[in-house]
């Protein structure tokens, strides 16, 4: 059994979670709970790998060789019964470039993306800086279970100018892991108004219990009409490594990927990150089980101490991801005095809602990848400072 309770010190590593966190709060020996990588260890295999790796000595360019490519394949088939082929995977560092890239292979000039906020803010960016206009198919709240809106859907994509559908699936930051059943009226919606769709599904592994994650390229009407994004980086904390794995079974669609992807300079991967991309995906199971187990832990403990000592609050039911969203809005705060709050009295570096879209105005994303102890002391702060108003 893994222990993740044991505190990990990222001082003076460069950690960007750390370096952007206010320093009142870092000096204090206060764990910033907002960029979603993880204050655990990743897994003994990997370690072990990329020793093996830095002792060899060469890191030239490096590309996903055969070793790499039936590691992931098991990987993928054993996870997500998903029996993928070599010729549909490109490389990418990272799911943020591999947004970038699509955006870029799928619109051009007075095309429009859709995205399905509240959602991850790179989304918005990366259609943003490209040029190309913004749809927005706003989630439904309905009482904390978050829903897609259908019929808004069907106005979008209708919409002559929409030409990709970013889905963020499970969802960031509300933590659903949408169903079967909700996948394929999306597809259906998109392909009948000639949309692509882009799966963001980076956190397809970290799924709870009692959930199951659909990789979209399975829903077989689906298949043709997909780009399905995956990286090792949430899955075993492994964010810094710069490796994602893009999957696209259409050949045109992923010629058209390819092209884009020359132009910003994608190819191949990180010398030491094939290291430790063949270890997760092949002697890593037993650790990923372990951390979803204690994760879960942390969501029960978070959701105990809400109902108990923070009813005011509201905290989503989360299906998947390690990420909480909580339902700040009765404190009766605007943005700017609810984040001075968490800041400056309960000493809290969080993802303010605002940042992912316009309705996640007055929540708060928590990364809950931390040890329990710290879980329970940034609560208790939280509860101090909410008292204190």
């Amino acid at each position: 059994m893994t222990n993740f309770d044991n505190r990990v010190d990222r001082t003076g590593t460069g950690a960007a979670k750390w370096d952007f966190a206010p320093k009142h709060i870092t000096s204090a020996g206060h764990v910033p709970l907002t960029i979603a990588d993880m204050e655990f260890r990743t897994a003994p295999a990997i370690i072990r790998a990329v020793e093996r790796g830095a002792s060899h000595g060469v890191f030239g360019y490096t590309y996903p060789d055969d070793e790499y490519f039936n590691a992931l394949k098991g990987f993928m088939k054993r996870h997500h019964d998903w029996d993928v082929e070599r010729e549909w995977l490109h490389t990418t560092a990272g799911v943020v470039q591999a947004l970038r890239i699509c955006v870029a292979a799928y619109t051009s000039a007075g095309d429009s993306a859709i995205i399905q906020p509240p959602v991850y803010p790179p989304f918005r960016s990366a259609v943003l800086d490209a040029g190309r206009n913004l749809l927005e198919n706003p989630l439904i709240n309905n009482d904390g279970h978050y829903e897609i809106d259908f019929d808004d859907l069907e106005r979008k994509c209708a919409d002559p100018t929409a030409k990709l559908l970013i889905l963020c699936s499970p969802h960031n930051p509300v933590g659903r892991v949408w169903t079967r059943r909700e996948l394929a009226a999306m597809n259906e919606i998109a392909l009948r108004h000639g949309v692509t769709i882009l799966s963001d599904e980076i956190h397809g592994e970290l799924i709870l219990p009692g959930y199951k994650h659909t990789t979209l390229a399975t829903i077989e009407e689906a298949k043709e009409n997909c780009v399905i994004c995956t990286a090792m980086s949430k899955t075993f904390n492994l964010a810094g490594m710069a490796c994602s794995n893009i999957f696209i079974p259409n050949e045109a669609l992923r010629t058209r990927f390819a092209d884009a992807a020359k132009t910003m300079g994608s190819f191949g991967v990180p010398a030491l990150s094939r290291y430790a991309a063949i270890a997760a995906f092949t002697e890593s199971d037993d650790w990923l089980r372990d951390l979803l187990e204690y994760i879960n832990g942390n969501f029960e403990y978070l959701y105990d101490f809400i109902s108990a000592r923070l009813p005011m609050l509201k905290c989503t039911r989360c299906e998947g991801t390690y990420l909480a969203w909580v339902d700040m809005r009765a404190l009766g705060l605007d943005d700017a005095a609810l984040e001075d709050m968490n800041i400056n009295k309960a000493l809290l570096a969080l993802d303010e809602g605002y940042i992912f879209g316009a309705n996640g105005s007055g929540f708060e994303r928590i990364n809950l990848a931390i040890p329990r102890s710290e879980l329970k002391a940034a609560l208790e702060r939280l509860e101090s400072a909410i008292k204190s108003l």
